[in-house]
């Protein structure tokens, strides 16, 4: 039995690679003619814009090089009639649709790994990895920006001027809570504190500072003054949509990090549906590898190779796949925007098809 197990892992895995070959090269010609044909930008940026996006592109791709995988490599064992040998020889359906299960979780794992934390780490490290800078980094850079999410919790960025750290940016009332902000002089030392729950944009780069707490003269010798504000407005270099640009950083988090954020935007009484769906799609689509290589499995209930059409199998490849990103494309849409719960935005597609495959197993009932 191992060598029937061995045979369905090695024209599997053939066929996934091969699939993922070709689907990822189709990505890359089309993203790099579409990269060099705007001015703005040098080849080599293109070029490194690219390998930042690989992560993101593979998480579309793995997919549906798994349905391929299952769908090409029974359409194989039919064609030289191995598959019928192997059932006739006493190997089960079930222990066939097992093999291709374990393949799936192997790159299901991967998927998960990938999108979890080599994404976010690639993101992450995108100036240290690359020497050359996309017009993302350098959109960030220019406005003298430098964030990070360190151990207390807060994100923090640096100006010429001050530090400022904050819990959470809430885009939707353009309100920062829990402020802290400490001004720095030439010299490096730090002059003034000030601490508040909220900090509110009015316009013009102004900010309304709710209960606040100043200290200041911290530089001199003496003891610094305090004072407490019930109001407080504060010019910044920053304005609201420069904190958007900051918090898009969540996208380097990685898998615990997001979730602890995710908490503590919810403490703060923010609305993360949007984040939500950033992280449960790292499970549901290392999940859906999983159904889509059992969906294309089906085949093994009809082994004869006369009812096996390669040409059937490249349309029903196609028209799945384009059925499967424009449904799971828009649940997660109605997800991002608050219009559907971020778990069934994210698990809906996947338990249509398990609902499918269920329904098709038992009505079949020859996994024995």
């Amino acid at each position: 039995m191992f060598i029937f197990k061995k045979l369905v892992f090695t024209e599997w895995f053939r066929g996934f690679f091969s699939a993922s070959f070709v689907l990822y090269l189709i990505i890359t010609v089309a993203n790099l003619i579409s990269g060099f044909m705007r001015s703005s930008v040098t080849p080599m940026e293109v070029m490194v814009g690219h390998l930042i996006e690989t992560p993101a592109f593979l998480n579309m791709i793995l997919p549906i090089a798994c349905l391929v995988a299952s769908m090409f490599s029974i359409h194989k064992l039919k064609s030289r009639n191995e598959l019928t040998a192997i059932f006739a020889s006493g190997y089960s359906r079930q222990s066939f649709v097992t093999d291709i299960f374990q393949a799936s979780l192997i790159i299901a794992l991967f998927q998960f790994l990938l999108t979890s934390y080599l994404d976010p780490y690639i993101k992450r490290n995108r100036e240290q990895l690359f020497d050359v800078h996309t017009d993302k980094i350098d959109a960030f850079e220019s406005q003298g920006l430098s964030s990070s999410t360190i151990g207390s919790g807060k994100i923090w960025y640096r100006t010429k001027d001050y530090f400022f750290a904050f819990t959470a940016f809430d885009k939707n009332k353009s309100q920062i809570k829990d402020v802290s902000l400490f001004f720095i002089t030439t010299d490096k030392l730090v002059s003034r504190v000030i601490q508040a729950d909220q900090a509110t944009y009015i316009g013009q780069s102004y900010w309304q500072l709710d209960n606040v707490k100043v200290l200041k003269d911290l530089e001199s010798e003496s003891f610094p003054s305090s004072s407490v504000h019930e109001k407080l407005d504060l010019q910044l270099n920053e304005t609201a949509d420069d904190f958007l640009q900051i918090e898009a950083d969540i996208t380097t988090l990685p898998i615990q990090d997001l979730a602890r954020y995710i908490k503590k935007l919810e403490q703060a009484g923010i609305n993360t549906g949007e984040y939500q769906v950033l992280y449960y799609n790292k499970f549901s689509s290392a999940l859906i590898c999983i159904i889509f290589s059992l969906i294309a499995s089906i085949g093994i209930f009809n082994p004869n190779r006369r009812t096996s059409s390669f040409g059937q199998n490249i349309a029903f490849v196609f028209v799945f796949t384009l059925l499967y990103w424009l449904v799971y494309s828009y649940t997660l849409e109605l997800g991002n925007s608050s219009k559907l719960h971020p778990v069934l935005a994210c698990f809906a597609v996947p338990m249509m098809f398990s609902s499918f495959l269920i329904y098709f197993y038992i009505r079949n009932r020859k996994l024995r």
